[in-house]
């Protein structure tokens, strides 16, 4: 990853934020590249607001755009849905045809003009026909397409109960919070409103209310921007402007 960003890719289009590279991310970049050399499926899971998803797009910020296929799926979504969302993301002229076996032979004639890889964003809403699909996409001798599936913390187990699909995952990588560690060398650069802060109270916040959740970091420092344009509001982030916050963030992750 590289911190030549702007604010709007971060989450509320936070104001002064940066990308910064951790172990995590590192080890994203390291598996897309797999993925897409060796036109492999692999698999990035985790709990909500870790940074997976952002992580993906920044890696893949360098690649050919017509040779990845971005694909988003409602819950529940079938392998009619997975189709529609495959037809227009290669942008195939025409209508989707109405006919399953036309609709195979026109996905994959397409499929064969070039190396894809195709990300698989909230993979565990997709059905298991619909993932099973996936596969046989994969299987043909004719394609040379990598998937990268992404989503929540219950998406290996969704891919699990495939066994002929997670078989050919080829690696796998589970997002965690960020470490103690992590969170004193990450934090102060992922925003300026952090630089002097001491590292005992950035521990402190992020055991009263972020938990090493680069969402929730993002949140906090929202509304700390917003109450230090306040008046009579101190220079810097303290714990009294902290607890002043407390009220606009959802009580069940505070500790």
């Amino acid at each position: 990853m590289t911190d030549n960003d702007s604010a709007s890719e971060h989450y509320l289009s936070l104001a002064g934020a940066c990308r910064v590279p951790t172990t995590a991310t590192l080890n994203t970049q390291r598996i897309l590249e797999m993925a897409i050399t060796h036109h492999a499926p692999v698999c990035i899971h985790g709990d909500v607001g870790l940074g997976k998803t952002f992580a993906v797009r920044v890696n893949l910020e360098d690649h050919d755009p017509k040779s990845i296929l971005w694909l988003e799926f409602p819950r529940g979504a079938g392998v009619r849905a997975l189709c529609d969302t495959l037809f227009y993301a290669l942008e195939i002229d025409g209508d989707p045809p109405s006919r399953p076996r036309e609709y195979d032979r026109l996905l994959l004639a397409a499929l064969k003009d070039r190396p894809y890889l195709l990300v698989c964003d909230e993979a565990q809403g997709l059905s298991v026909n619909a993932l099973e699909y996936l596969r046989t996409l994969w299987d043909h001798p004719k394609t040379q397409i990598g998937i990268a599936f992404i989503g929540g913390e219950n998406t290996k187990q969704r891919l699990n109960s495939r066994p002929a699909l997670s078989s050919r995952i080829v690696s796998w990588q589970q997002y965690q919070p960020l470490t103690t560690e992590e969170v004193e060398r990450t934090i102060p650069e992922f925003h300026p409103l952090w630089e002097d802060v001491s590292l005992k109270d950035l521990h402190w916040v992020d055991q009263l209310i972020c938990h090493g959740n680069f969402r929730n970091w993002a949140k906090v420092t929202f509304h700390l921007q917003q109450a230090l344009e306040a008046p009579n509001a101190p220079d810097q982030v303290d714990r009294d402007l902290v607890r002043s916050i407390l009220a606009d963030l959802d009580s069940a992750i505070r500790s």
